[in-house]
């Protein structure tokens, strides 16, 4: 049963990470649906361990949630998660834009949010307290080039169409994809990964492409297969052999 959950949102001017304000109230018995909007973080982070830069001008929000299925299951919310900020995004744009004039979006394993070629999103998950922490971060207002990519950041304002008026501000687009993962939430509780692994997959940049995976210190290529239900990447190597990528960093290689 999928726990009633009374989506909320607290915004602080300036905090070291959402994801931080997240872990204390969760210590603190808040309930599921708590989210925290930081107008800037001065301590933000990736995946790794990895600093994320956190300028004013975008969006950085963490969720609290107390899914009700088993530890081991918590993965998936990281591409529900991801699948929410895509349609935030895409919804923001067809309010301006035609078909015909929407850039290409998509996702790049495992939950990066790719836009025109650029990543305009990450997600992080962290487990505090027996709640899961969901983090992420939108880039609204450019970023510039910071440090070494290989997708290079891009930022909804990069391509704002021209007399489309002012971008969303940060708690407008915070609502909206709460929206979205309020809907991908329900779903999961009540049917696990599978229809969260169908709507990535049907969005999943480099599905069937030749790509290197950076695992730690050792590379493997080869084309990407498939989604695993346990979140990994089925990698097709050069020797016919099917891999199993649980972490990595993912490029594409050239035709």
């Amino acid at each position: 049963m999928t726990e009633p959950l009374n989506w909320s949102i607290t915004t602080e001017q300036s905090a070291t990470s959402t994801s931080d304000l997240a872990k204390i109230a969760a210590t603190n018995g808040a309930p599921s649906g708590s989210a925290f909007l930081a107008i800037e973080q001065t301590a933000g982070r990736g995946r790794h361990g990895r600093h994320w830069v956190s300028q004013k001008g975008g969006m950085y929000l963490s969720v609290l949630l107390r899914p009700s299925l088993p530890v081991n299951h918590w993965f998936g919310l990281s591409f529900a998660a991801s699948l929410a900020v895509l349609e935030a995004v895409r919804g923001q744009l067809a309010n301006h834009l035609s078909f015909a004039d929407m850039p290409q979006t998509g996702l790049k394993w495992p939950n990066d949010v790719i836009v025109a070629g650029g990543k305009i999103s990450g997600i992080l998950l962290e487990v505090e307290n027996k709640a899961l922490i969901v983090g992420s971060g939108v880039n609204l207002a450019p970023v510039g080039q910071v440090g070494s990519h290989n997708i290079a950041p891009i930022a909804l304002a990069d391509i704002w169409p021209d007399g489309a008026g002012d971008l969303p501000q940060p708690y407008d687009l915070a609502t909206a994809y709460l929206d979205r993962l309020a809907i991908w939430y329900d779903r999961f509780c009540q049917s696990g990964f599978g229809p969260i692994r169908d709507s990535w997959l049907e969005n999943a940049l480099f599905l069937g492409q030749r790509v290197a995976v950076q695992c730690d210190t050792k590379a493997l290529s080869g084309v990407f297969h498939d989604l695993g239900m346990d979140g990994t990447m089925l990698l097709l190597d050069d020797s016919g052999q099917t891999r199993h990528i649980t972490t990595g960093d993912v490029k594409l290689l050239g035709s």
